[in-house]
């Protein structure tokens, strides 16, 4: 824990992944409240969690004699650094006979928008991304192969890529999630890769698990337990989930059974993004700071920060998400293809930054370099969003006091609050 001025932080995942300093007035005494924290895992530890699946036996056993294979990854919203362990994937996959050109990748992104080339690059690897076939799913697209329904009337309908191969896999990063627990296992198919009716029955009739809760709560099935529902309807093979550390370093792969290797990644991850507040923190701080890294890519990310703001009563809230790619697109909420999308936003006038007016401690303050003013203010109307930092700053010291505490949580987007 700091007692300075000063914090220090990483940010623009994807974008540079580099430390950024906030300085405060001198007066001010910052406290950085870190996770837990794990240290990088080196290669060593990725072979060895492919030798050691959880519940099921080695991949390259496993996929022996399929023709085809599909591994599903998940987007840049997400900061799992797959291209770090894409090559001990695909090397079970050739060791089990799968010819190179029947291994394809496909970016389950739900109803976000498609990865451009470069983007794929970053996620996936270069070398990967120009040696094999990686489409970006379409959740609008007709392109979906009808597998039945659940019980619950849920209807299935999944990536034609994704459900035609024989052998399929799931590699995505467990991050705290409010719908889903924990992300990452079988949310990569529901709904990652799944058709318009799929995600919108998911969405619409569905209960969700809880931020950061790893078992379901109650005898009623959950997104969780949906999610999982279709993946074994889908016959999902092994999932490689990755959990990070706060500089978006693998600390930790775990592979194998959809659910068994998920909920062991999930207890770890709530272990290293577990957090401990000190009750003098909490009662102390006049300034809360979340920086939304590694989750700072997206605009709608954000949110995924304020767990933060529940433990302080009083204090005002500053989050810090550069939004990096400046693209405000949530297909199944905006109802519209992204196509539509980005001919309706290049034919109206862009919005202008308000002057911002710090009011009461309850509006939400947003520095952010990319966030697009309209969308901003569409879903966050009664808050303010600020482009310079010493602006934002500068008027919060005519508000707080000269000795003002403040509690910087380094990254707020995943940290969850440690057990007790």
């Amino acid at each position: 824990m700091t007692t300075k001025n000063t914090a220090t932080m990483y940010s623009r995942a994807w974008y540079g992944d580099e430390e950024l300093a906030l300085t405060f007035p001198s007066g001010w005494e910052a406290n950085t409240i870190a996770p837990k924290d794990a240290p990088k895992l080196s290669d060593a530890g990725i072979e060895a969690a492919f030798g050691q699946p959880i519940g099921t036996p080695r991949i390259a056993e496993m996929a022996r004699g399929k023709r085809s294979a599909a591994i599903i990854v998940d987007d840049l919203s997400r900061p799992t650094p797959a291209a770090i362990v894409v090559p001990f994937l695909l090397r079970e996959l050739l060791e089990a006979g799968i010819p190179k050109s029947e291994i394809r990748f496909v970016v389950g992104g739900g109803s976000h928008r498609p990865l451009t080339d470069e983007e794929i690059a970053k996620k996936v690897g270069a070398d990967v991304a120009s040696e094999y076939e990686v489409t970006s799913h379409n959740f609008l697209s007709g392109d979906l192969r009808a597998l039945g329904s659940l019980d619950s009337g849920l209807p299935i309908y999944i990536n034609r890529v994704v459900a035609d191969a024989d052998f399929k896999i799931c590699l995505g990063g467990i991050y705290p999630h409010g719908s889903v627990g924990f992300g990452g296992g079988a949310k990569l198919i529901v709904p990652g890769v799944s058709g318009f009716a799929t995600m919108f029955y998911f969405h619409t009739f569905s209960p969700s698990r809880g931020h950061a809760v790893i078992e379901r709560r109650g005898d009623e099935p959950d997104h969780r337990d949906v999610a999982e529902a279709v993946a074994k309807v889908l016959e999902l093979d092994v999932i490689v989930n990755v959990v990070i550390n706060s500089k978006r370093e693998v600390a930790r792969v775990f592979v194998g059974d959809i659910v068994k290797a998920h909920r062991a990644g999930a207890h770890f991850a709530l272990e290293t993004y577990g957090t401990e507040i000190p009750d003098e923190i909490r009662k102390e701080t006049d300034l809360v700071v979340l920086n939304c890294y590694p989750l700072d890519s997206d605009p709608i990310q954000t949110g995924k920060a304020f767990w933060v703001r529940r433990h302080f009563d009083h204090a005002y809230t500053i989050a810090v998400n550069p939004a990096s790619d400046g693209i405000c697109y949530h297909g199944l909420f905006d109802r519209v293809d992204y196509a539509r999308f980005l001919k309706q936003r290049a034919e109206r006038k862009p919005m202008e930054l308000p002057p911002p007016k710090i009011g009461t401690s309850d509006q939400l303050l947003v520095w952010s370099e990319h966030f697009p003013v309209d969308d901003f203010y569409k879903k966050h109307p009664n808050d303010i969003l600020f482009r310079e930092w010493d602006t934002l700053i500068n008027m919060l010291a005519e508000k707080l006091p000269t000795n003002a505490k403040v509690a910087v949580f380094p990254c707020a987007g995943i940290q969850v609050l440690a057990e007790e």
